[in-house]
């Protein structure tokens, strides 16, 4: 084996511990949420039915983390998927973007606790945004320098794509932030619901500047 295979070979392990790792903080990180949630207690079903009704704030902040951590989870995939080669900074990259995700059970325990507080819900907004803006530095860093780490080279306009999708729940989270500095805590219990409408929004935009890119050559031939 030549020193470039044993290299080759070195890069491909570190790749896919740091993947196998990531997955692992993800699956741990899913489970905990779930520890927050204890079974109703009370012998009749009168009783049972008062504590599971005492038990939505909770219930809510398990389903909505989940879901984010779903979202994180699959951007996360999308973007390493990519990947071809290791190494360090991309590591580092990494590891701070699973730093927020590992807050997010303590978030969303607050969260359960104080769903109608404004305290609550900023702690909880703020560990959103920072997962996302380590996630968009993921994708940023991964894909530099013309994108010599991924399997492909990334074009400038689909990496500023991949960056800009990785912002999307950040954003709805920092609108909500915003609205809760307003004192509008009932408004900001639904910034969550504009994750998908951003997500939306910047697939269209993206299929549109496509169209544009393709139409352009088809001109100029003409």
């Amino acid at each position: 084996m030549t020193t470039r295979d044993h290299h080759e070979n070195l890069d491909e392990r570190l790749l896919h511990r740091m993947l196998f790792f990531s997955d692992a903080v993800f699956a741990i990180v899913l489970t905990l949420l779930v520890l927050e949630l204890k079974p109703p207690e009370g012998g009749s079903v009168a009783e049972q039915a008062r504590a599971l009704a005492a038990l939505t704030p909770r219930l809510f902040a398990f389903a909505l983390s989940f879901a984010i951590i779903g979202i994180f989870w699959v951007a996360h995939m999308s973007t390493t998927r990519l990947l071809a080669r290791f190494d360090w900074p991309t590591a580092v990259a990494n590891l701070a973007f699973l730093l927020p995700v590992c807050l997010v059970p303590f978030a969303s325990a607050w969260l359960g606790e104080g769903i109608g507080t404004r305290v609550a819900w900023a702690a909880y907004a703020v560990i959103m945004v920072a997962t996302s803006a380590a996630n968009v530095a993921v994708v940023l860093i991964s894909s530099r320098d013309g994108g010599r780490l991924l399997a492909t080279p990334t074009p400038p306009g689909e990496r500023l794509y991949r960056a800009s999708r990785a912002a999307s729940s950040g954003l709805a989270f920092l609108v909500g932030l915003v609205l809760l500095a307003f004192d509008q805590v009932r408004w900001a219990q639904w910034c969550w619901v504009l994750i998908p409408i951003f997500l939306w929004a910047r697939e269209r935009l993206h299929e549109r500047g496509q169209r544009r890119a393709a139409a352009k050559p088809a001109k100029s031939a003409a």
